[in-house]
């Protein structure tokens, strides 16, 4: 893979072939590994660019198998096909299925408006509060507004993330993370890769989010309750409050760790600190690399994310950090590390 255009237009079908491959069905349904397929040719693609192309060979082909195992869920792909078709081309659909991309398609992709705080709301409220097909509208008027669809990707997040805040159960987490897990890497495709079929997978995080919400409220899995910070905290340094908030998830207390989070975020410190005590946390929690891994997607995001209400990622990471399942002796591979390298504040 010595040409880099051509690499990156193959690393590119690697990674949209994992974004394609997505359930189509969740209520009562446990398999849901689809949200790491699109997470793993991510890992492809940066581990091949940090240990160069020509060491990555084995890191390809091992991508490549991962993105052919198991069971393919394709038909969500397919309705963002004819979604294209119905809504932005205004055509009806008929036997032959959609291929490729149109112009008017094409055309939507640069799309440089900025979603309004209403029009975030909007968009967040027809994803996790409606049924199918509100979102699909809402996406479709915003595109053909001349919205961004990355900025769209931002919205789709921050219901994504919310889906993750009001989850309740350590065994819950399943639909929601593997959710957003897909809605990071969606956002990180679209800031790597010009891919034609892009506007598409849109439509396609869309019906994953709008279905983990509905599953979490049909199962009695998700409650939204309001977050306020504890009584004092107005009065306390930020240095305080990070103190205690790293008391309550290392006690692996959801709402108390969700509400120092919202007591720092009113106290106005510096969020630079929240973010890299949340970070250091998370990695800390549990011998499960994949559960380790969703806060800090959220935190990844959180740098990237451009929505008014963007701090909602840093209080899911916190919630779900502290409330996700752990195995076994919680911190024994952070005190492991920590005697390792001499690091007295992991032990």
């Amino acid at each position: 893979m010595e040409d880099t255009e051509h690499r990156k237009e193959v690393l590119a079908q690697l990674v949209f072939a994992g974004m394609i491959d997505i359930q189509d069905r969740m209520l009562y349904n446990r398999s849901y590994t689809t949200g790491h397929k699109a997470y793993r040719a991510r890992s492809v693609v940066e581990i091949g660019n940090a240990v160069g192309w020509d060491n990555a060979h084995d890191v390809i082909y091992a991508g490549a198998l991962d993105m052919a195992v198991g069971p393919r869920w394709h038909s969500v792909y397919e309705m963002a096909c004819n979604v294209v078709t119905i809504f932005i081309e205004g055509k009806e659909v008929h036997a032959v299925p959609q291929g490729g991309t149109t112009e008017r398609e094409r055309a939507l992709l640069p799309n440089i408006g900025t979603l309004t705080e209403g029009e975030t709301k909007e968009l967040v409220d027809a994803l996790i509060r409606q049924y199918e097909p509100a979102y699909i509208e809402k996406i479709s008027a915003l595109l053909l507004a001349g919205k961004s669809p990355r900025r769209i990707v931002d919205a789709i997040q921050l219901a994504g993330a919310q889906v993750v805040l009001e989850t309740e159960g350590a065994n819950n987490f399943s639909m929601p993370q593997h959710t957003y897990e897909y809605c990071n890497t969606l956002g990180w495709f679209y800031d790597n890769f010009e891919h034609p079929q892009r506007l598409k997978l849109l439509y396609v995080a869309g019906s994953m989010v709008n279905q983990a919400a509905w599953n979490q409220r049909h199962s009695g899995w998700s409650k939204s309750n309001p977050i306020n910070p504890p009584s004092g905290a107005g009065r306390m340094h930020g240095s305080q409050i990070i103190e205690r908030l790293e008391a309550a998830l290392t006690a692996l207390d959801s709402p108390a760790s969700v509400a120092w989070t919202k007591a720092y975020l009113d106290s106005g410190e510096d969020r630079a600190v929240l973010v890299q005590r949340l970070a250091l946390m998370a990695t800390r929690f549990g011998n499960d690399p994949h559960n380790q891994e969703i806060p800090q997607c959220l935190l990844e995001d959180y740098v990237k994310n451009q929505c008014q209400d963007r701090d909602r990622l840093l209080l899911a990471s916190a919630h779900i950090s502290a409330a996700h399942r752990k195995y076994g002796d919680t911190f024994e591979a952070s005190r492991r590390f920590g005697e390792a390298m001499g690091l007295a504040e992991l032990q």
